[in-house]
């Protein structure tokens, strides 16, 4: 239960999360440091790196799906980790 003044429990720490957004810029420097979208494509489009690319766009896409239908206020749960191991 939410009391006020309470000190938060659980949670990154904001140093971590300083840290992370770090380690994102710097992938985002590099990325485009070396060629950006045009690069990416022109690896990914290789025989040889279609594997890796395909491992990296499954570990991209959400391991579970909730829909609910206008009508239906019951949620339809769809869990694709199988799916997506095979990719």
């Amino acid at each position: 239960m939410f009391v006020d003044g309470h000190k938060k429990f659980g949670g990154w720490n904001q140093e971590t999360k300083e840290r992370r957004r770090r380690v994102s810029d710097m992938f985002y420097n590099v990325y485009h440091g070396i060629g950006g979208d045009e690069a990416f494509m022109q690896w990914a489009s290789k025989e040889e790196n279609r594997k890796d690319f395909y491992k990296m766009l499954s570990k991209q896409l959400p391991t579970e799906v909730s829909l609910s239908g206008s009508n239906d206020p019951t949620p339809i749960n769809i869990y694709l980790p199988a799916i997506a191991a095979k990719l």
